[in-house]
């Protein structure tokens, strides 16, 4: 097995985007995985339509921003070359993907490769009817699809159309190894979260969730929070819920409701107990080697390595993202010259090691690697 060519297109018209899809030397026997960024110009109904008409297998959705080494853009697109035995799987329901998945029960699949709607709130649940199928035979990466800018229109596409909400898994029999890390920590906690539903957190230690946030940040930091400047100051002080043996799985509160409700990314089970975090420097510092150095299986010659990255990571760190790019690209090629680390900067991100549930992740970054040899694991 060669390895796979992958591609990087800054601001590609749909006929270059054809044009290298249907002369790729893989496209006849491999399945296309596309990551698009919003203020791309491509016509997402032409793409699909042209790729099926061609025969080309594909999933893929579109982002805040695609990443390609240490640089971001908001026109870009990455094309990466998947097995040709993967399957996918677009589903909006639990019952939907039952029903779809049925022909596929005896199959033995090792990684899924997983897109859905980052502001969706039936994403958890999507998660764990793909666990409840797939259990820990599989790794998961993946990440939370959308726009900032616009969010009528279709984010997340396949050889069967597209689509604004939903999730898409594509499944394959070659192994991978994934890893994932943020860096934050603890800064004030615990609270409860007394009452939720999905995402949304509506009190914590049986008061107004907004008041409780408003009040700890105005003692502790004395930071005064309204909803006028909500979004610019929640962005640094996420929640996080503890994980025994594990990171803090983050959430991050994006905006106030009416009633004072905290919408997060990623539900929040009622009655969890949640901190208030922060991120100092030195757990900065560390994040981009700990987590190549916890992702990758050096005993193996690697095919290819793909990145979410949390869009809202990015406007926290500010300039001190693309450092933090950098030092991951700079770790991967240390060992791995040809390898490019590319990706998107998603709403959210999707996580399992094959060790347990999958995760929704916030401010986080994901990393995955496959690998020539058939069998690393």
């Amino acid at each position: 097995m060669k390895r796979r060519e992958v591609m990087y297109l800054k601001n590609p018209s749909l006929n270059e985007i054809l044009y290298l899809l249907e002369t790729n030397v893989f496209s006849n026997n491999s399945f296309a995985f596309i990551l698009i960024g919003e203020d791309s110009k491509i016509p997402l109904d032409e793409l699909v339509n042209s790729l099926n008409n061609k025969n080309i297998k594909f999933t893929g959705g579109v982002f805040p921003k695609i990443i390609n080494n240490n640089e971001t853009s908001s026109t870009g697109v990455v094309i990466k070359w998947l097995p040709h035995n993967a399957i996918s799987i677009y589903f909006d329901s639990s019952k939907t993907f039952s029903r779809q998945f049925s022909e596929f029960s005896k199959v033995t699949f090792s990684t899924a490769y997983v897109l859905t709607s980052g502001i969706s709130s039936d994403s958890s649940e999507h998660l764990r009817s793909l666990y409840t199928y797939l259990g820990n035979d599989v790794k998961f990466i993946g990440g939370g699809a959308g726009r900032i800018k616009e969010q009528n229109e279709g984010i997340l596409i396949s050889n069967d159309g597209v689509f604004n909400t939903g999730t898409i898994i594509t499944l394959t029999k070659n192994k991978a190894t994934t890893g994932s890390l943020h860096g934050w920590t603890k800064l004030y906690g615990p609270f409860i979260a007394t009452k939720t539903d999905k995402n949304f957190i509506k009190e914590l230690n049986w008061e107004n969730a907004f008041v409780v946030y408003q009040r700890f940040l105005k003692t502790i930091l004395d930071i005064k929070i309204n909803k006028e400047n909500f979004e610019a100051n929640s962005i640094h002080y996420p929640f996080g819920i503890y994980k025994e043996s594990s990171e803090y799985i983050i959430r991050d509160p994006m905006r106030i409701t009416e009633k004072g409700y905290l919408q997060c990314v990623g539900n929040i089970p009622e009655n969890s107990v949640i901190d208030l975090m922060t991120m100092k420097e030195e757990d900065f510092k560390s994040v981009s080697k700990n987590l190549v150095y916890q992702s990758i299986d050096t005993k193996f010659k690697i095919n290819d390595v793909l990145i979410f990255n949390c869009i809202s990571r990015k406007n926290h760190l500010n300039n001190d993202f693309y450092l933090e790019l950098s030092n991951l690209t700079e770790e991967i090629k240390s060992t791995q010259k040809k390898v490019n680390l590319e990706g998107a900067l998603s709403i959210g991100e999707i996580y399992s090691n094959g060790e347990g549930y999958p995760e929704i992740l916030n401010k986080s970054i994901v990393l995955g690697f496959s690998y020539l040899d058939k069998n690393a694991n």
